[in-house]
């Protein structure tokens, strides 16, 4: 089992850690403020009132020894620079840290942070595609300038076979998958002579600006 920790139990750490722990992960969360810590009791597998800014603490509570380490601290910019400073000193070998500001970001970058998270924008921009693209369900970064993602087919696509629509010399896309409407069942790597049905989800690979002029089709 992969065992997680949390730095900070505000509302975006104590969200992360219980979903993170109904999927299974062994989630460990600190913080030094002992009503969220309370709270936190109840969802995830241990929480407990603790400095994260203290090396000898992080060891003591096997800090050390965790697979991943989220510092989701929320205004004291301080405290999360000198606690993704100890989780990589100690060894924690990926540290994923909040960011308040582009300084902030380019602060936990320089002492080790290995993925930096900013919520706000990340929800920001998630729903800006949701509404300017509302046929877009899911979307995923894969690689640079491409990325995965779920499309309900416009109506133009739907009674056609996927040899008919030729995404892959229209749009470079290719059909990965596709979720049949009726039993939820995914279909991989569809053969061409599959025929799109209202309901359906087709799960693309592609470049981004694909995405963009698929989710405009009628």
């Amino acid at each position: 089992m992969k065992r997680v920790a949390i730095i900070g139990l505000g509302n975006f750490g104590y969200y992360l850690g219980k979903e993170l722990s109904e999927r299974g992960f062994d989630v460990l969360g600190l913080d030094v403020r002992k009503d969220v810590v309370q709270k936190a009791k109840n969802d995830i597998a241990v929480a407990v009132v603790a400095d994260a800014t203290d090396k000898d603490t992080l060891r003591d509570l096997g800090v050390d020894q965790v697979d991943l380490a989220v510092v989701t601290i929320g205004t004291n910019m301080l405290a999360s620079i000198l606690s993704t400073f100890l989780l990589k000193e100690i060894g924690v070998r990926d540290v994923y840290a909040k960011a308040l500001s582009e300084e902030h970001e380019r602060i936990l970058r320089r002492v080790g942070a290995d993925q930096i998270l900013f919520p706000e924008k990340d929800l920001a921009l998630s729903l800006a595609r949701r509404i300017t693209t509302p046929n877009m369900l899911e979307y995923l970064p894969f690689i640079e300038e491409y990325s995965i993602f779920e499309l309900e087919p416009p109506a133009s696509f739907v009674g056609k076979s996927l040899k008919q629509l030729d995404l892959i010399n229209r749009f470079e896309t290719q059909v990965l998958a596709v979720r049949d409407g009726r039993s939820q069942k995914l279909i991989f790597i569809p053969k061409a002579d599959f025929t799109v049905r209202q309901g359906d989800i087709l799960i693309l690979l592609g470049p981004n600006e694909a995405i963009q002029q698929l989710a405009k089709l009628e």
